[in-house]
């Protein structure tokens, strides 16, 4: 967790046994974040810590259980442990993300199409895995994307999500990027609202405003509000984005819930497509039970992006394909040169003054209630807070030329082979081609035609699959390059005892 420097420093900081406090990241009314050194092992931490309050116990408590459930998700904060201080408050040790939050790259320096897209199926994955574990998060926003010490995003604040079965009306929310149909207190929260809200901070992370504050002039909470519920979504104007992109998020904020995808999945699987036809990758969609590339045959077709007649009056049926790869140069000019699916470091690097206020202030950010200013090898596949910090920096920086230029078909790995240890499985691979930062991406297969179980990501040309059933047991491997693309076809490998 992260937090922008306080303006005024909060209460005094727990006192917790084995940690010793370094100083305050940030306040608000229910909690308090602090920098920690942590014993043993040594390390950096958060302590998100409660006010005395009976209420706000509840909430640590529901908060620490989720966190519990959902942080071994490589896109979502990880919760070390939660403990109760010698002054009695309740505090979560929470992973301290050094890099920032996607709140102050959007106001400084923003992302390009491709960048965002990535972005966007990280997070849509986050919120999938959350999803199907029943949990709703009701305050997702560019704020809540924190950035870890390797440049990767990560979802955090669950403060005041809630169980699908039990979504009583949100409190604490982000008026900016709430759904219409949480602003009128018609529902509490649901997926169909995450996706929204998701959408909305996807749009903004391309444009450096909220979708309303970006379409119409408002001067205040009330009328942003009263914007969201009753007026039309604003189009891009900017060429910040292909016409393919902006159809995908006007049906993540389609004012009627029922108009939007049915899950993240269809979400960042519409935001893959995409990815591919305009840039030759994808980014891997990390979830449970979940193939982390689109299935064959419906990759890169307009026909499969989920993408309804739009605004602009284009159909399925409507070459976009030219038209998105004009805006992207577009964008691509504006930006000086196209990012590779690894956004965060470039735009970390974007430019001296930025740099400069990162190391002087350390850019450390808590998810914040937003302004309406303007402005090593994985043996088996897995499971996958609100303080107002204010905005200061609206500067628009330089973001560096892309490194990744390279468009040369990605091959498939070759020389597989799985042996039976005992009741795990080993399976190796050769790279016929390797470059600097290559990785592998598998997931196991039910049989030679399907897909089962959970995706892993290793960088060794290996993977154990422990506890394997039956007398046949196939992983399917793909190739990923360090700009994120990915082997066409992924080989599958099988063992046979």
């Amino acid at each position: 967790m992260t937090s922008q420097p306080c303006e005024t420093p909060p209460a005094d900081p727990p006192d917790l046994p084995g940690y010793h406090y370094v100083r305050p990241l940030g306040m608000g009314g229910t909690s308090s974040v602090y920098l920690y050194e942590q014993e043993s092992p040594s390390r950096p931490v958060a302590v998100k810590a409660s006010a005395y309050s009976q209420a706000t116990h509840g909430l640590f408590l529901r908060e620490a259980d989720y966190l519990a459930r959902l942080s071994t998700h490589p896109y979502i904060l990880t919760i070390h442990q939660a403990v109760v201080s010698r002054d009695g408050r309740d505090c979560l040790i929470l992973e301290f993300a050094s890099g920032g939050n996607c709140k102050t790259i959007m106001r400084s320096t923003r992302l390009n199409e491709e960048q965002t897209l990535d972005l966007g199926v990280r997070m849509a994955s986050a919120l999938y895995s959350a999803h199907t574990k029943g949990i709703i998060h009701r305050d997702v926003k560019p704020g809540n994307f924190l950035i870890t010490e390797q440049g990767l995003p990560v979802l955090s604040d669950f403060g005041i999500s809630a169980s699908t079965y039990g979504t009583a009306e949100a409190r604490g929310l982000s008026i900016p990027w709430a759904a219409p149909e949480i602003l009128a207190n018609s529902a509490g929260g649901s997926e169909a609202s995450d996706i929204y809200s998701l959408g909305a901070s996807l749009f903004g992370m391309l444009t450096g405003q909220s979708p309303f504050e970006y379409g119409y002039q408002v001067a205040n909470e009330d009328q942003l509000a009263q914007a969201i519920m009753h007026q039309r979504l604003p189009s891009l104007h900017g060429g910040e984005a292909s016409v393919m992109f902006e159809q995908v998020l006007d049906r993540a904020m389609a004012h009627d819930r029922d108009d939007r995808y049915y899950t993240a999945l269809d979400f960042g699987r519409a935001m893959q497509k995409i990815q591919q036809k305009l840039y030759g990758h994808m980014t891997s969609f990390i979830g449970d039970g979940v193939a982390p590339f689109p299935d064959k045959g419906d990759g890169g077709h307009t026909t499969g992006l989920g993408i309804d007649a739009g605004r602009d009056g284009l159909s399925d049926a409507t070459d976009v394909g030219s038209q998105g790869r004009l805006y992207g140069d577009a964008g691509q000019a504006r930006n000086g040169g196209r990012l590779s699916g690894k956004w965060v470091r470039p735009v970390l690097a974007a430019g001296a003054t930025l740099l400069a206020v990162t190391l002087v202030v350390g850019l450390f950010v808590l998810p914040d209630i937003d302004s309406i200013r303007p402005g090593a090898a994985t043996t088996a596949p897995g499971n996958e807070t609100s303080t107002t910090i204010p905005e200061t920096t609206n500067t628009e920086g330089p973001i560096p030329r892309n490194s990744f230029e390279d468009h040369t078909p990605v091959p498939s790995v070759v020389g597989g082979s799985g042996t039976y240890q005992g009741a795990q499985v080993v399976f190796t691979w050769d790279n016929p081609d390797p470059q600097p930062g290559d990785t592998y991406v598998w997931y196991p297969l039910a049989d030679q035609a399907s897909r089962h179980g959970s995706t892993a990501q290793t960088n060794e040309p290996s993977a154990v699959l422990p506890q394997a059933e039956g007398t046949q047991t196939c992983i399917a491997v793909s190739l990923v390059r360090a700009d994120q693309r990915v082997s066409q076809e992924p080989t599958t490998i099988c063992a046979t005892q």
